[in-house]
């Protein structure tokens, strides 16, 4: 299988965002703007639960995975260079791709946490319309 993961800046296994194509660009860009902080699409599992874990919270949808820090983990979160929680790690960190990417796909996956995570039925409304007229 064929991946490339996305980061904030280029290491020996991350590729800086600001390399990727436009339409991954725009997944980097949605995600960050939800506050997610690991976005995964494979190539062939399929995964449709939620996970809890010390850090993360999990959404798993067909082939996508979206978690986001904890408001309260168990433990300290660390990417690249060790940052305390909540100091710089906020927003997205990272995007791993495969090479049979959907991004469309990937686009609702990412429209139907949206959703899931919205507060009340007016966030849930206000998405609703802003879809509607998208």
């Amino acid at each position: 299988m064929s991946k490339i993961v996305y980061g904030k800046r280029t290491t020996d296994t991350v590729q800086c965002i600001d390399t990727a194509p436009m339409s991954i660009q725009r997944l980097w860009n949605v995600s960050n703007a939800l506050g997610i902080n690991i976005v995964r699409v494979r190539k062939n599992e399929v995964r449709n639960e939620l996970t809890s874990g010390d850090t993360f919270l999990g959404y798993h949808k067909n082939k996508v995975s979206i978690y986001q820090q904890k408001s309260n983990p168990k433990r300290s979160l660390y990417f690249v260079r060790p940052t305390p929680l909540g100091k710089d790690n906020r927003g997205m960190q990272i995007l791993e791709v495969a090479d049979n990417i959907d991004v469309q796909d990937t686009l609702e996956v990412i429209n139907g946490y949206e959703f899931y995570t919205a507060k009340g039925i007016i966030a849930w409304l206000k998405i609703a319309i802003n879809r509607v007229f998208a």
